[in-house]
């Protein structure tokens, strides 16, 4: 009786999961290009490195678990 709201609830959880790590990425990407813009290179090369990691986690957990239980 149970099984479906579970399957919902984990659907969801992964593409809030999803969301909020692509959101991360592109903020730490944002703040990259304003440090770099500020002169701070370091920082600027660790953030946008980061940034990347974030949008690349966030596009593959939305593209292996929330997309294929959607279509599934």
């Amino acid at each position: 009786m149970y099984e479906p709201l579970v399957e919902i609830g984990g659907v969801l959880l992964y593409a809030l999961g999803s969301v909020l790590l692509t959101a991360l990425g592109l903020l730490a990407e944002y703040d990259g290009l304003q440090t770099a813009a500020s002169g701070d290179s370091i920082t600027a090369i660790w953030l946008g490195v980061m940034g990347a990691v974030a949008l690349i986690a966030g596009v593959m957990l939305a593209r292996d678990k929330v997309l294929r239980r959607v279509l599934a």
